[in-house]
């Protein structure tokens, strides 16, 4: 296993290395743009997750013209590093995620809620004990055949999770945030373009966290409001391929600019192509320009080359395999620091075994390049889970997750390894 992790960690840092020489940032939309469906559905590979599996999905509670799928996770784990530091204390954490979905079931339209929790119990170090809930709403309105809006709104009450590893003092307990957002997406299309226009509003609330001998640590300067815009045309020459430009812009608004102002604001260009390599890969490759300024003048800006990857392929229909390459400038938890540019490749893998039974491996690579400190983080991970479906009702997953940090610059953070295995069982209706 260690001689594996080794060679993984030289093959991601040498990817990572190519994509840094390349340079560059982005707003925080395109991480998720980047794991969008392609801009035309050619219909012709289905990904193993996305299959149906007519026997083993739920069918849940019907209520009028919507559709109630209760659902409860009980999992079981082992952490090697609870507290993600050099010198790991181990411990069993035991958990429970309720969740609730109610769906519609309209011909035209539609419209979806989604409530969930985790509740989260530690044998020995009950401090890192926590409660986290979530509830989120979505609609789609069908304004025609070629034009349609979407509608997201969502509130989150979260736990920063200690493999953050970036806090110049560790909290006695772990840093409890909330998290707002609302976004709109327009669709229009015209013969054979179509134009994707998204606004987005996310606010964000930390609270304060105390150090073990009870000093509290400030987190009030991590709270923000962010606003995100953007555009994208495509145009499809044959159903094989469409050429896109891609505009966006993004503000990062703090609710306090003492003693630091991290205010900032950016924006990006992309041109590139969605298109069927061949019959059984698909993709979408962008390179462009991204400029980030920040309103302190002591902090430099951000002004590179930008990029995004991503491609699927399917070798057979029983697997589905996946990469990206996205980069993005996201919010520093350090005082002294506003943000920092981050680099990702990732490589996932689903096998179908049985019709009831994936196999699932990621591999994950991340260099973080922090403003206005001389502090750089490489960030490392694998994932290896299997799926078991019994029946409709009932599931049991197993799951290995190993994460690395390593950190360098005159203010390095701490260098860390941990490693988790899991065991749940899932009941749905």
């Amino acid at each position: 296993m260690l001689q594996a992790i080794s060679s993984f960690r030289t093959l991601a840092a040498a990817a990572l290395g190519l994509l840094s020489a390349f340079g560059g940032a982005s707003a925080a939309m395109a991480q998720a743009q980047a794991a969008a469906p392609p801009l035309f559905d050619r219909g012709e590979n289905i990904s193993v997750l996305e299959r149906p599996r007519p026997g083993y999905e739920a069918l849940g509670i019907r209520t009028g013209g919507f559709i109630l799928y209760p659902k409860a996770t009980f999992r079981v784990e082992y952490d090697d590093n609870v507290y993600a530091q050099p010198n790991a204390v181990s411990d069993t954490i035991y958990s429970l995620a309720p969740e609730l979905e109610l769906r519609s079931d309209w011909p035209r339209h539609a419209a979806a809620v989604n409530l969930e929790a985790n509740l989260r119990r530690y044998d020995k170090y009950s401090s890192e004990d926590a409660d986290t809930w979530s509830i989120a709403g979505r609609g789609r309105i069908d304004v025609s055949r070629r034009t349609r809006v979407d509608l997201r709104a969502s509130h989150a009450d979260r736990v920063e999770p200690r493999t953050q590893g970036a806090y110049a003092v560790d909290p006695a307990e772990p840093i409890q945030f909330r998290t707002d957002t609302v976004a709109v997406v327009g669709r229009q299309e015209f013969g054979r373009a179509r134009l994707v226009a998204t606004a987005e509003l996310s606010k964000f609330d930390y609270d304060d966290g105390f150090e073990p001998g009870g000093n509290v640590i400030d987190q009030d300067y991590r709270d923000r409001t962010e606003t995100e815009v953007s555009a994208k045309l495509a145009y499809a020459v044959s159903p094989a391929t469409a050429f896109f430009v891609e505009v966006g812009a993004q503000q990062m608004s703090y609710d306090e600019t003492a003693p630091v102002n991290r205010d900032s604001q950016g924006v990006t260009a992309l041109a590139g192509v969605d298109w069927e390599i061949t019959r059984l890969v698909t993709g979408e490759a962008s390179v462009g320009y991204i400029h980030q300024s920040f309103d302190d003048s002591s902090y430099d800006d951000v002004s590179n080359p930008h990029y995004r990857l991503r491609l699927n392929w399917y070798p057979t229909q029983l697997i589905t395999v996946g990469v990206t390459a996205t980069q993005r400038v996201t919010d520093s938890p350090l005082v002294d620091s506003p943000a920092f540019v981050s680099r990702t490749v990732e490589v996932k893998a689903d096998y179908e075994l049985l019709r009831n039974l994936i196999i699932s491996g990621q591999i994950l690579g991340t260099d973080q390049d922090y403003r206005g400190i001389d502090r750089n983080d490489r960030r490392y991970g694998v994932g290896l889970s299997a799926n078991y479906l019994l029946n409709r009702t009932v599931g049991v997953s197993l799951r290995y997750k190993y994460d690395t940090l390593e950190s360098s610059g005159a203010e390095r953070g701490r260098d860390f390894d941990d490693q988790s295995v899991s065991l749940a069982l899932t009941l749905q209706r």
